[in-house]
C-alpha cells in the first residue's frame, strides 16, 4: 500500500470506486475537496495499490469544531476505507500519515470526531488503540454540546470528539 497526496488523477478513480457505506461518489464534491486542498485548507490522502483506491482521509487545518479552533487543532476528517479493505490496517496508516503531517506542520496535538452508531463500530474501537481519547466536552450535534435530556437525531452529527498528542517534528527527529 502507498499513500500519497490527493491528485486530478484520483478524483474519478475515487467516485467511481465502490466503498461502501460512508464512501463518498459526488465528483462535484471530489473537485471542491480538491479545491481546498490546493488553498491549502486541507491535506488530503488518498491509499492506493495495484491502482486501485483502498481509502482516503482529510486533515483540516482549521477544524469546524469550536475547541480545535481555538486550540489550533487540527482534525481528521472523512476518513474512510473501502469496505472490502476494512480490517487490513488502511484507516491506521492513513491516521498515521496524518499525525505525521500535523507534527510536520507544528502542531502538538490532533484531534477527530466519531460518529456514536453502528456504522462506527470499527472507528469507535480503532481510534482508542491508536491514543485517541476523548476530549472530555462530551458529545455535539452540529458541533454544538448536547445538554441532559435534550433530544437530538442519531445521525452523522452527533459525535463524540477524541484527541491525541502528536510530537512535533523537531522533537521526533
Amino acid at each position: 500500500m502507498r499513500i500519497e497526496r490527493l491528485s486530478c488523477e484520483s478524483l474519478a478513480a475515487i467516485a467511481r470506486s465502490d466503498g461502501g457505506n460512508g464512501w463518498k461518489h459526488d465528483l462535484d464534491a471530489w473537485s471542491k475537496t480538491f479545491q481546498d486542498a490546493e488553498q491549502g485548507k486541507r491535506l488530503v490522502l488518498v491509499a492506493l495499490a495495484e491502482g486501485e483506491v483502498l481509502g482516503y482521509g482529510s486533515l483540516l487545518w482549521q477544524s469546524a469544531y469550536p475547541p480545535f479552533a481555538l486550540a489550533g487543532t487540527p482534525e481528521i476528517h472523512d476518513l474512510v476505507t473501502a469496505r472490502r479493505h476494512r480490517g487490513r490496517g488502511v484507516a491506521t496508516g492513513l491516521i498515521a500519515a496524518l499525525e505525521q503531517a500535523a507534527a510536520s506542520g507544528g502542531r502538538t496535538s490532533i484531534g477527530l470526531g466519531v460518529g456514536l452508531y453502528a456504522d462506527y463500530g470499527a472507528a469507535q474501537r480503532l481510534y482508542p488503540l491508536l491514543g485517541y481519547l476523548p476530549d472530555g466536552r462530551g458529545i455535539t450535534y452540529r458541533y454544538q454540546p448536547v445538554d441532559p435530556g435534550s433530544s437530538v437525531p442519531v445521525d452523522d452529527d452527533l459525535v463524540l470528539w477524541l484527541t491525541k498528542s502528536v510530537p512535533t517534528a523537531a522533537a521526533a527527529s
